[in-house]
């Protein structure tokens, strides 16, 4: 058995069931254990501590991923709070440097002030993490329902996963897939987004039908020597570029980072970048 297991989100495309063995093995297992995970349930169920990485640090936070949130929320309050106190107190040394160091009879006590203001440890601001501001624009016209599915048999090639389909969507609704791994999931969705083609059955769609796609494959299509900007402006080649910033401002594509090619980013940064595209679009 080992003495430490590094673990790099484990949880990616499992399905439930393996999720939920997965965090049973992890509770019994007896060495340390280090785990990434955008998955908070998991990480409440799983860890005894937090390390969360910010600003090039990284801070020790005990317990779970809920006591996290709940604790870090407190010392960003409390940061806050100290900084703006320096802030005040800095403001009014200042102003008595300025006034008195003149003054015969001020001086020292101004050149006191002085050095105190030099030596005092500056408290930064509470930074949190910026939010993401965007929206899926409204259509123009909606259909009702957006697709019906019926008696379909979907799969690859003359093999079939699933048979004897009923599904309609209507506007509006939502509807999570759920099946063990193999069950059929992708190959449905692949299907109603039309890149599978029905082994048998009918497929409508609505007059005004648009789809978005995003599919686990979906950060292969993106160009690596392409920035996010660019990958924007090849979509909306018409649009005004300062448009196409504040829209990827609100997927927290700030900075230089608009600009750098994407082979330069993690996973989850290209991730966020192909569901941009989907809502642009």
């Amino acid at each position: 058995c080992s003495e430490l297991l590094l673990l790099d989100e484990p949880t990616n495309h499992l399905d439930l069931d393996a999720i939920l063995w997965l965090e049973d093995w992890l509770k019994a297992y007896r060495g340390t254990l280090l785990l990434i995970s955008h998955d908070r349930d998991f990480l409440d169920a799983v860890v005894e501590s937090i390390v969360h990485v910010a600003e090039q640090q990284l801070t020790l936070y005990r317990g779970g991923y809920t006591q996290f949130e709940r604790t870090r929320a407190e010392r960003l309050v409390q940061q806050q709070a100290a900084f703006e106190k320096q802030q005040a107190q800095r403001e009014h040394m200042q102003r008595y440097i300025a006034r008195f160091r003149a003054q015969a009879t001020k001086a020292r006590q101004a050149q006191s002030r002085l050095k105190a203001l030099e030596r005092m440890e500056l408290i930064g601001p509470a930074h949190i993490d910026s939010p993401f501001s965007f929206s899926f624009r409204e259509a123009d016209q909606q259909s009702s329902p957006l697709l019906d599915l019926h008696e379909a048999t979907v799969g690859y090639g003359d093999s079939a996963v699933l048979e004897q389909v009923k599904l309609q969507l209507a506007p509006g609704a939502r509807i999570g897939v759920l099946g063990p791994n193999g069950a059929g999931k992708s190959t449905l969705i692949k299907t109603l987004a039309g890149t599978l083609q029905l082994l048998a059955g009918e497929l409508k769609t609505g007059e005004h039908l648009a789809i978005g796609y995003f599919a686990q494959h979906q950060l292969d299509s993106l160009d690596p020597e392409a920035s996010p900007l660019l990958h924007l402006a090849r979509i909306a080649p018409a649009e005004r570029d300062q448009t196409l910033r504040n829209f990827l401002g609100g997927f927290d594509f700030r900075g230089d980072r608009i600009d750098e090619p994407v082979r330069h980013f993690s996973g989850g940064e290209k991730a966020r970048l192909a569901l941009a595209l989907i809502a642009w679009q």
